[in-house]
């Protein structure tokens, strides 16, 4: 049974990856500018690969240390079911990719269904329970892929991808206010930003249009980085030689 399922987990990464392959392809031809939403993508990809030069630069909260261990694995229970190891998927895992896949596949076909018609403002559906679902999916497809990968470098990957989106949903909302003014306003105060059912009440200083809520948000990417650099030292382990 565990063999069967992960073989499927499998051909559900496999598909995964090749739509995330194509639909950049198919979106460009339909709107050359949205390639622009997968940049975040294409940047965790480059962020999270196992970067070799990593053991010629020093660590600075590790003297003597290089920082090559980012990309070594973090040491999980292997009997808890909740979490993967190096050989199988875990439930919070798995259930993050498949919850995050089927959130962006409904956004995306919402979207393409309403460029067909009118391009009118899509409020209805999925886009009735948060402004955002297409970059909600991609993140919590992205985070069950990271978890899965088990390196501190997929989770700096991973926090970059999430405040590039946040950074790209910001700029777009400032767009659409431009476009639909008062309507789009109404549609905001009722509707969640990226998070279905969690709202707040943002001070006009850090609305998209200001520059605070970036200035924000590029501190707070920095202080997640340095944290996950200090904090996840002791709780890896060098893939060679495994006794795993």
């Amino acid at each position: 049974m565990r063999a069967k399922i992960g073989w499927l987990l499998r051909r559900l990464l496999a598909f995964l990856l090749a739509l995330m392959n194509i639909i950049p392809q198919v979106t460009v031809i339909i709107n050359p500018l949205l390639f622009i939403m997968f940049l975040p993508v294409g940047l965790y990809a480059i962020l999270s690969w196992h970067w070799i030069a990593l053991k010629d630069i020093p660590d600075p909260f590790h003297p003597g240390e290089s920082l090559y261990w980012l990309t070594y694995a973090i040491k999980v229970d292997k009997e808890n079911p909740l979490f993967p190891s190096l050989f199988r998927w875990g439930i919070i895992d798995s259930l993050l990719l498949i919850t995050g896949s089927a959130i962006f596949l409904a956004a995306f076909i919402s979207w393409l269904i309403n460029l067909r018609r009118d391009r009118e403002l899509l409020t209805c559906g999925i886009y009735g329970f948060v402004r955002h679902p297409q970059y909600l999916g991609i993140i919590l497809l992205s985070l069950g892929v990271t978890i899965r990968s088990l390196r501190p470098i997929s989770f700096i990957a991973w926090i970059t991808l999430l405040f590039g989106y946040l950074v790209l949903a910001s700029l777009e909302e400032r767009n659409l206010i431009r476009v639909y003014g008062q309507r789009y306003e109404e549609y905001a105060r009722r509707v969640p930003f990226i998070i279905p059912y969690l709202k707040f009440n943002v001070p006009g200083c850090l609305s998209p249009g200001k520059p605070y809520r970036y200035i924000i948000f590029g501190f707070a990417w920095i202080i997640l980085i340095i944290a996950i650099m200090v904090g996840m030292r002791d709780m890896v382990f060098a893939l060679r030689g495994i006794t795993y």
